[in-house]
């Protein structure tokens, strides 16, 4: 193997490992990173003070502790699914298996300015059924996409109430997809890159009371690669549009040792549709990642209770609909209406503290007809055990008072 494919194979592992949250129930585009806003099931747009909080949920939380720390977490994942067609007669459960992982380095103050950089995952799908061979079908039911952000993170005090922060996300992609096809099964590999980018507020008018406002842009990755469609050997480039998404919340500390927080996220998942697939040679095969998405927002509500000094208990449910039309699921790529309850308990060790986080979401099947859907109608379904995470903060010692 020569160097060149070794990184490839590498940055690609890598790009699958760091899913924050991977596919099933418009957790397509993740809800949470792997931090304390793990525990609080990513309800921080208004009190995001952790790394992965700044990452993934709201830039403006680089102006806290968290540019002088840094954070490592993992959290092993399998998800399990099954499709049920009636007109085929497909009948078949999968499962597959995935790691969680979170990176985090503030880099402290310069000339008023909060910095820090990161690695998380955005957007992933894990989708594996088996093959049938008694109906006739050779190829497996495969989809696996994951894309790798690395943001760049920048924010200062505007006033003594307000906080701002943007972050640049040079972004690492890759896909894998197996499927049957009237041309011969489809087998490819492709992986490329491209670019997203956020920007936040933290606006907190009394010192128990603040507001949170982010945005996420719409990001573009293009993937690259060859494979084949049955014995014809050729290119296909997709190109990736994921959402943009608008965040509002807010947190209210209720006494010294309770805080209460709650939180709207809106995301346009038809930014979904503007992507595409396009093959070399079949180009009957050409058409959008997702053909019908609806645009959708996701609530929740947390708390975060001190037990005792440095013991921290944390808790967060959120809800939120599938964004996938009836006639646009495939059995490569469907959600789910879902409810996700998560919950974690923090322990400061002094200089450092360790972080367990447990979660789980219930999935709610869908049922698919003929009439809605004539290429694959049925029955899907998809479970995610629940999962346990562990991470470890380090105070960098560079403590900067705000």
């Amino acid at each position: 193997m020569t160097s060149k494919m070794a990184i490839t194979r590498l940055a690609g592992l890598a790009a699958l490992l760091t899913l924050s949250s991977v596919a099933q129930g418009s957790l397509i585009v993740a809800p949470h990173g792997s931090g304390r806003d793990s525990d609080l099931a990513g309800v921080v747009v208004a009190s995001p003070d952790d790394g992965s909080s700044a990452l993934i949920s709201n830039p403006a939380g680089v102006v806290s502790r968290a540019r002088d720390e840094a954070l490592v977490a993992l959290t092993p994942i399998t998800f399990k699914m099954s499709y049920k067609n009636p007109v085929t007669g497909y009948d078949e459960d999968g499962s597959k298996g995935a790691f969680a992982l979170g990176l985090w380095r503030g880099l402290g103050e310069r000339a008023g300015w909060s910095m820090g950089v990161g690695v998380y995952g955005s957007l992933g799908t894990a989708f594996d059924l088996p093959n049938s061979p008694e109906i006739g079908q050779t190829s497996p039911y495969l989809n696996e996409s994951g894309i790798l952000n690395f943001g760049l993170n920048a924010g200062r005090q505007l006033t003594p109430d307000l906080r701002f922060g943007i972050q640049i996300a040079p972004r690492y992609g890759t896909q894998k997809i197996r499927s049957p096809s009237p041309l011969g099964d489809i087998d490819f590999e492709t992986q490329g890159f491209g670019i997203g980018a956020s920007a936040g507020l933290v606006y907190s008018p009394a010192d128990e009371l603040s507001f949170g406002l982010a945005y996420r842009t719409p990001g573009i990755i293009k993937l690259e690669g060859d494979g084949r469609v049955g014995s014809v050997k050729q290119d296909l480039t997709v190109t990736m549009i994921t959402p943009q998404s608008v965040t509002l919340g807010a947190a209210y500390d209720w006494s010294d040792r309770l805080r209460l927080l709650s939180q709207v996220v809106w995301t346009r998942y038809k930014d979904f549709e503007r992507g595409d697939r396009e093959f070399e040679i079949t180009t009957q095969l050409d058409g959008p990642l997702v053909s019908n998405a609806r645009n959708r927002a996701r609530l929740g509500v947390a708390f975060e209770y001190e037990v005792k000094p440095g013991h921290h208990f944390r808790a967060g449910f959120t809800q939120g609909k599938a964004m996938i039309e009836d006639d646009a699921l495939t059995p490569t790529l469907f959600d789910h209406d879902n409810d996700m309850i998560m919950a974690g308990y923090e322990i400061d060790m002094g200089g450092w503290r360790l972080g367990v986080t447990g979660g789980y979401a219930w999935l709610k099947s869908r049922k698919v007809s003929i009439a809605e859907n004539p290429y694959f109608p049925g029955v899907y379904k998809s479970e995610t055990p629940l999962s346990v995470g562990l991470r470890v903060t380090w105070d960098l010692d560079r403590s900067v008072e705000l």
